[in-house]
């Protein structure tokens, strides 16, 4: 394989690389809003799409790493800009997952507390006249129906 053929591998390579990042970029996008919505099963479909573009990403990548020319990706321009622009990528998507995952983790703790608020607990705990404290479902209070 002659170095501008080698070259070109590694460029087209890095477009495959950026492509499934921005593939990635739209996935983590519906897997924000499954999350939002609370769309169980959306939320699965979604991870196991996830988990098939990253092991893509990853592929590429070591196939990037192993290239005959991977020194060229810190001395060529053209390729030096395309890693930039993975990199860049990668890092959007890094923030996008966090994202989710903080999203997801404040879902959870506010069912949490609709659940305490429902089946009661040491955080709604009130003292009767007497003095003594009693702990209680506090929206079921005095419903007798």
């Amino acid at each position: 394989m002659t170095e501008q053929s080698q070259y070109q591998s590694l460029q087209a390579l890095l477009s495959q690389q950026t492509q499934l990042l921005k593939d990635m970029q739209a996935l983590l996008a519906l897997e924000l809003e499954a999350v939002k919505t609370r769309s169980g099963d959306k939320i699965i479909e979604i991870a196991q799409q996830k988990e098939a573009l990253l092991k893509k990403v990853v592929e590429t990548d070591n196939t990037i790493a192993k290239s005959p020319n991977v020194e060229a990706l810190t001395t060529e321009p053209t390729l030096v800009e395309a890693k930039q622009i993975i990199t860049q990528l990668l890092e959007e998507c890094q923030t996008q997952n966090e994202v989710i995952y903080l999203t997801a983790k404040q879902n959870e703790v506010a069912i949490d507390q609709v659940k305490m608020l429902l089946l009661g607990g040491s955080k709604n705990s009130t003292y009767d006249a007497y003095g003594q404290k009693k702990s209680g479902p506090t929206l079921t209070k005095g419903i007798k129906a």
